[in-house]
């Protein structure tokens, strides 16, 4: 295609999409000044129009972003410049309608709506001792000292609980390497000896010879495969119910705290 075809038709179609034509214009000669030799080469083989009709879909979207931005940009100025007039306007008048109009919109306590907070199950944190009466903090430390033998004895069976569960964890993660190590012994010795044993058989027996080297083969894929189970289940699956676990355990101390400070601040107040 030629240079000066190439200019009318993706002059027509920057207008076909929106852009004004002095605009369409301007960009496109602007664009003639900065073709190189390769770009040129590139025009002269364009043979389909919808070619220029994609590079036009990008070029207008582009510059109809950059017209509604100066647009946008140029109403915002002219509310600003409105604001400061009348500001300044001694003569304004003071209307209820006005200052409404400027207030910022009331939140909707709407509780589908996304800046609607409810507070958490817990102890308030602006909550100050200050505010505590004399008999309340006598009943909290009163109470909390004498429920004290039932308190330790819940969190030593809690605590307790999640001991144990980490020690069976590690120890049959211990169990299960030691099995393995012994299966992968054992294994091995019975597939080399059923493997040897076949190789001495070939001379005399050959049938008896084959039947014992791929029993022996069998063996060793077998203990293989038995193998890589138990590497996954010790080595990834329990650690992996470990971390879960500490997870938990984190989650139920920070319930505890919470319980400990709600009760607290619910004894301050009587």
């Amino acid at each position: 295609m030629k240079l000066n075809d190439f200019i009318k038709e993706l002059e027509k179609a920057l207008v076909e999409r929106g852009v004004s034509e002095e605009l369409s214009k301007k960009h496109v000669a602007n664009l003639h000044r900065s073709f190189t030799s390769d770009d040129l080469s590139e025009i002269e083989s364009i043979e389909s129009h919808d070619e220029i009709a994609a590079l036009a879909d990008s070029i207008s979207l582009i510059l109809n972003k950059k017209s509604k931005a100066v647009v946008t940009k140029s109403e915002t100025t002219e509310n600003e410049n409105a604001i400061a007039h009348m500001s300044q306007d001694p003569v304004a008048p003071y209307t209820p309608n006005s200052v409404e109009s400027i207030k910022p919109p009331k939140q909707s306590a709407d509780r589908s709506a996304p800046l609607y907070y409810e507070p958490e199950f817990g102890f308030d944190e602006d909550y100050r001792e200050e505010t505590a009466t004399t008999r309340g903090i006598t009943i909290f430390w009163v109470g909390l000292f004498v429920t004290l033998p039932i308190t330790l004895a819940l969190l030593a069976v809690i605590f307790g609980a999640f001991a144990a569960a980490f020690a069976t964890l590690i120890g049959i993660i211990i169990a299960s390497v030691a099995v393995l190590i012994v299966l992968v012994a054992l294994g091995a010795a019975v597939s080399l000896a059923g493997i040897i044993y076949g190789i001495t058989q070939l001379f005399s027996f050959p049938a008896a010879g084959i039947y014992e080297i791929g029993l022996g083969v069998i063996v060793a894929g077998a203990v293989l495969f038995v193998s890589i189970l138990i590497y996954n289940f010790a080595i990834r699956f329990v650690p992996w119910v470990i971390s879960k676990l500490g997870v938990f355990l984190k989650y139920v101390c920070g319930k505890l705290v919470t319980l400990f400070k709600f009760a607290r601040k619910e004894c301050y107040k009587l």
